[in-house]
């Protein structure tokens, strides 16, 4: 088997990318093209690595401390994150906030300066609450990769998915993408929104009216409403399902739900009748039957697992340019302190 040769160079060559990286990366708004298409990049590279990690070339002076807290339920984040810090060569703790001072009271702030005075270097979180990470920009008490915040933003999928689009061929400017389900409750949908027309993608935000921003509310001239799936379909080059995110409607008008899979799911059938031959992503966990079929997620054209697959690859990115943009002001400066010092 043939092994991309990856050298020290090649990290070297991705630091110029990484050095004003955000210690605190809460959303696609705090990147700029050129740290995107750093992150590309070195995801590219990682892959090419993916069956001799023994070989990987890791720049770091000291093995790194990553801890991921999960504040709400995950599998496919976390693990893929778990896998990318070992692949990293990096210590790895699983931080359970179950079991920990935060069901004390502790703030959160309070438990990551703890978390960085321990020796952790990164955390990686999930939280339900939106715009957790904002406070933190300023005074970060650690180094943040933000796991997806409330109805907020979900970036590292939004990166792995664009990553996903590059490495199956899709050529992406001028191309049109329909997000179908509940964009409005979607982390993942509003970090895409903010992602992909800065590769010239046209963005169709479909669903039931309960599930959609209003018209007012859409800032990008790239951006579109459509309550018609079909229609939707018949514009795209791309479909991205989402599912229908139940847990965030309480008190909402839920009548939609039962006429959803006929008005608004997409089936094998769908796609032949508009003779579309076009790849179906989705972030998972799919609502097999509500949103997609299970025909549709057997066929050749979903491309779920492979979005699975390659986040392994933009996490490893996305954890290698945090860790790496020479941020020292961070958590409580104690080193060297003495109590002679006090005044």
């Amino acid at each position: 088997m043939t092994i991309m040769n990856f050298s020290n160079e090649d990290f070297e060559e991705s630091r110029g990318h990484m050095q004003n990286f955000p210690s605190v990366f809460e959303s696609i708004k705090d990147l700029n093209k050129v740290q995107i298409d750093g992150l590309l990049s070195l995801a590219s590279k990682f892959k090419g690595f993916a069956h001799d990690w023994q070989g990987l070339p890791i720049p770091f002076i000291k093995r790194p401390i990553i801890a991921t807290s999960f504040l709400e339920n995950s599998t496919r984040t976390k693990h893929s994150f778990a896998i990318a810090i070992k692949n990293l060569g990096a210590t790895y703790i699983d931080f359970n906030a179950d079991t920990s001072s935060l069901k004390k009271g502790e703030s959160l702030e309070e438990t990551l300066r703890t978390l960085h005075s321990q020796g952790v270097d990164l955390c990686i979180i999930r939280t339900s609450v939106s715009q957790e990470f904002e406070k933190f920009k300023g005074n970060a008490p650690i180094k943040i990769i933000n796991g997806g915040d409330g109805t907020h933003q979900h970036p590292t999928q939004a990166l792995l998915d664009l990553f996903t689009m590059k490495e199956i061929g899709m050529e992406l400017e001028g191309k049109t993408i329909s997000i179908i389900g509940d964009n409005l409750h979607s982390r993942v949908s509003h970090s895409l929104i903010d992602l992909l027309p800065q590769y010239g993608v046209k963005v169709i935000l479909c669903g039931p009216e309960q599930c959609l921003p209003k018209a007012s509310e859409i800032e990008s001239p790239h951006v579109s409403l459509s309550h018609d799936v079909d229609e939707a379909i018949a514009q795209s080059d791309l479909l991205y399902l989402l599912r229908i995110q139940k847990e965030r409607h309480q008190g909402e008008k839920t009548n939609y739900y039962e006429t959803y899979p006929e008005k608004y799911g997409v089936s094998l059938e769908r796609l032949k009748k508009h003779n579309k031959v076009i790849p179906v992503f989705h972030p998972g966990p799919a609502n097999v039957g509500v949103e997609i079929t299970k025909d549709l997620m057997e066929s050749p054209y979903y491309f779920g697992y492979e979005q699975v697959h390659n986040s392994i690859f933009m996490r490893m990115a996305i954890i290698q340019a945090v860790l790496q943009n020479a941020d020292k002001n961070l958590g409580i400066q104690f080193a060297g302190r003495k109590v002679q010092d006090l005044k």
